[in-house]
């Protein structure tokens, strides 16, 4: 069943109202016709079975047949702070972030960040980037994607276990990862890495450098490889894909 990520205002009583870019791709791309069903997801936690009443290239209308909790999300929070890097290499991190279940993006920005503020444009692209991602892996909400802000910021807001990888560290990752606990905090760095100087103030602050082992892994891997260990440590990789039709 296609599930799509709508507002709040989208939901007014047992009527779903589509935005316009939705009804869109419902009529153009999904083909989609009256009495057919979807997934409505209102990015909290709510599920919503939908019944279509009327589609067209502009409007699309659904009535709720049944009201559902979403699954899909990870025990607890996990919270990942990418340097801002070229292009696609973030939005990659981005979309494969959502896949392994990262519940919050904190964009930082450090002394080798080459993007320091994205325009409205790339920032609208990134959020489409989130829904999308969270609507065909099976997200039970939407996740957050925050404003970028400075490393020495960030680091005063970690939570939980909170780790750097560094090719400076000597703890390996496996070892950081024993007895795992949330919330978590990962740290990921620009292309050619973080500064030592920056390794140093994130250890001051309370934040684990740990390596990744003998080779250099560009940021985007870095930012999977990492979440996806995270992951394993906890036990989320662990769970069955549930086929309740959400």
């Amino acid at each position: 069943m296609h599930r799509f990520f709508l507002p709040p205002d989208a939901f007014r009583g047992d009527v779903v109202r589509f935005p316009p870019d939705i009804a869109r791709q419902l009529r153009l791309v999904l083909r989609a016709q009256p009495g057919q069903e979807v997934m409505a997801l209102d990015g909290e936690g709510g599920a919503y079975r939908v019944a279509l009443v009327e589609v067209t290239k502009q409007r699309a209308v659904g009535r709720i047949r049944a009201r559902l909790v979403a699954t899909g999300e990870p025990v607890g929070e996990l919270i990942l702070c990418p340097a801002i890097s070229k292009g696609e290499r973030f939005e990659w991190v981005l979309q494969k972030g959502v896949e392994l279940g990262v519940t919050t993006f904190q964009p930082i920005i450090t002394q080798r960040t080459l993007r320091r503020s994205p325009s409205s444009g790339r920032w609208e692209r990134w959020r489409r980037i989130i829904r999308e991602a969270a609507e065909q892996s099976g997200r039970g909400r939407l996740p957050r994607l925050l404003a970028p802000i400075p490393l020495p910021q960030a680091l005063s807001q970690a939570q939980g276990l909170a780790l750097i990888p560094s090719v400076l560290a000597q703890t390996p990752v496996r070892q950081a990862l024993a007895n795992l606990s949330w919330p978590v905090t990962l740290f990921i760095g620009p292309e050619g890495g973080f500064a030592s100087e920056e390794v140093a103030q994130a250890q001051a602050a309370g934040v684990l450098p740990v390596t990744l082992g003998p080779r250099i892994l560009r940021t985007e891997t870095a930012a999977i490889v990492l979440t996806a260990l995270v992951m394993a440590a906890l036990g989320e990789l662990d769970q069955p894909a549930l086929g309740n039709g959400q």
